[in-house]
C-alpha cells in the first residue's frame, strides 16, 4: 500500500524551525546546494523554453498575460523566496509542468473551439477562510451523484491523452508519494489522493495567477502584482478549463467548487458566474488563522530554509485574508436569501447530516434517501480511519487569541462563533 493510501495517525508538531520538519537526507542535499547558489535559478525565459520543448507538434506561444504572470513570479522568487536546492528543483519541475499545461490548453481551444460552447452544471462555490471546514464539506457533498466535483487527477491535467491509456491518476499518485517523502507533515495537514474531490487551485496554477504560489513561496511582490491585476484574466482561464473538463467528462446537475482564494476574489466569482450559489464556511478566526499560519510555514519549509513563524503570523494578520473576509461579509449581505447559506465548522463537525440538510433546503437542492445513505456511508468510513493531529496555536506565530478575536469581533458575534 502506498504512503498516500496509508491511514496512519501522524502528529504534526508545532512549527518552530525548518530543520525539525525535514528528514536528514533533505538537509544534506540542501547543504550541498549552497556550493552552487545559481543552479536552477528561476527564469521565466528558461522555463517557457523548457515547456515549449516538451510539446508535441506546434507548441504555440504563451500569451502576454501568461508571460507577465511567470515573469512576475520568477522575479519575486529570486528577490524574496530564498529557495534552497530542493526548492529550486521542485519549483522548476512544477512550474514547467504548469506552463506545459497552459500551452496545451491554448492549443486545444484553438483546434477545438466548440469546447467553449460547453454548458456547465449550475455552479456552487464553497467559500471561506482556509481551515474552516471547506474540505470536509466538499468531500461530503461529493458523495451526492448529482454533484459534479473535480478530482485531483482532473485539475492537475484537464486534457486527456489523444491516444493510448490515460495515466493521469498514476501521475498524480506518484507526485503525492514524492510530496509525502519531502513533507509528511504537509500531507497530513491537507490529505490528498488522486481521486478525491480537490480544490480548484491546480486550474489557477495553469494560468500562473494564484495566491497558492504565496503559500508555497514567500513572494510578496508577486502577491502585490497579482492583486493589482484584473482577476477576470485568471477566472476566465479557469472557466475555459472547467469547460474542457466538462466537455470530456460530462456529468452532474451542479458543479461544486472550492478554493480558499475564491474568498479573495468573490466579486469576480459573481461576475464570471452570475448564477452561482455560495456556501460560506465560518470558524473562530483564532483557530482558523493559527492553522493557516501553520500550513504556510510547513509548506514554505519544503522550498526554503528561511521560514520564521512569527514573521508568518504578522504576514497573515496584515495580509489579504482579513481584508478578504471583511469584503466577503459586505458582499454576503447583498446576496439573495436563496443564493447563499452560512455553515459553521462547529455545526458541520457536530452534526454533518443536519448541516447538509439545511444547506440543501436553503439552496433548494433535493435531499433524498439515496443522498443521505451515500453520505452516511462516507462518514462511517471516515470515522474508523486514524486521524492526524495538527498542533498549532496563535502564540506559536507571535499572535494572541485575544488579539485575533478583537480584530474580527463583529464577524465573530454575527456568526456566533464562540460558544
Amino acid at each position: 500500500m502506498s504512503p498516500v493510501e496509508r491511514e496512519i495517525k501522524r502528529e504534526i508538531k508545532i512549527f518552530s524551525d525548518v530543520p525539525s520538519t525535514r528528514p536528514l537526507w533533505m538537509r544534506a542535499i540542501n547543504t550541498a546546494g549552497r556550493i552552487a547558489p545559481n543552479y536552477k535559478r528561476p527564469s521565466a525565459k528558461l522555463w517557457w523554453d523548457a515547456a515549449i520543448k516538451r510539446q508535441s507538434g506546434d507548441p504555440g506561444k504563451p500569451g502576454e498575460d501568461a508571460r507577465q504572470a511567470l515573469t512576475a513570479l520568477t522575479e519575486s522568487i529570486n528577490a524574496e523566496s530564498k529557495l534552497n536546492l530542493i526548492g529550486k528543483i521542485a519549483a522548476y519541475d512544477d512550474t514547467v509542468r504548469m506552463a506545459c499545461n497552459h500551452l496545451r490548453i491554448a492549443n486545444l481551444l484553438h483546434d477545438r473551439p466548440e469546447i467553449l460552447s460547453t454548458e456547465l452544471p449550475a455552479p456552487v462555490f464553497i467559500i471561506g477562510l482556509p481551515r474552516t471546514g471547506t474540505t470536509a464539506l466538499h468531500q461530503l457533498m461529493s458523495q451526492d451523484k448529482r454533484s459534479r466535483t473535480i478530482p485531483y487527477w482532473e485539475s492537475f491535467d484537464p486534457i486527456p491523452p489523444n491516444e493510448g491509456p490515460d495515466r493521469r491518476v498514476a501521475k498524480v499518485d506518484k507526485m503525492l508519494r514524492q510530496l509525502e517523502q519531502f513533507s509528511p507533515d504537509y500531507h497530513a495537514i491537507h490529505p490528498m489522493t488522486a481521486e478525491m474531490a480537490e480544490e480548484c487551485v491546480a486550474l489557477f496554477m495553469n494560468e500562473l495567477r494564484t495566491l497558492q504560489f504565496d503559500i508555497q513561496y514567500y513572494a510578496p511582490s508577486y502577491v502585490k502584482w497579482l492583486l493589482a491585476e484584473d482577476a477576470r484574466i485568471a477566472y476566465e482561464g479557469y472557466l475555459r478549463q472547467l469547460q474542457i473538463i466538462q466537455f470530456y467528462r460530462p456529468t452532474g446537475e451542479r458543479l461544486v467548487l472550492k478554493d480558499p482564494t475564491h474568498l479573495v476574489h468573490l466579486d469576480t466569482v459573481l461576475k464570471v458566474f452570475p448564477n452561482a450559489k455560495i456556501i460560506f464556511t465560518h470558524r473562530d478566526p483564532a483557530s482558523s488563522l493559527s492553522s493557516v499560519c501553520s500550513l504556510y510555514a510547513h509548506t514554505r519549509a519544503i522550498f526554503s530554509d528561511d521560514v520564521h513563524p512569527h514573521l508568518v503570523g504578522k504576514e497573515i494578520m496584515e495580509g489579504y485574508w482579513p481584508k478578504a473576509l471583511d469584503r466577503a461579509q459586505i458582499i454576503r449581505g447583498g446576496l439573495a436569501a436563496e443564493q447563499c447559506v452560512d455553515v459553521r465548522q462547529a455545526d458541520l463537525s457536530r452534526d454533518p447530516i443536519a448541516t447538509i440538510k439545511n444547506i440543501y433546503e436553503v439552496l433548494r437542492f433535493e435531499f433524498d434517501d439515496a443522498v443521505e445513505c451515500s453520505m452516511q456511508d462516507f462518514l462511517q468510513a471516515e470515522a474508523v480511519k486514524n486521524k492526524n493531529s495538527h498542533r498549532h496555536s496563535a502564540e506559536d506565530f507571535g499572535l494572541t487569541v485575544g488579539g485575533i478575536r478583537e480584530r474580527f469581533k463583529g464577524y465573530i458575534e454575527d456568526m456566533g462563533l464562540i460558544e
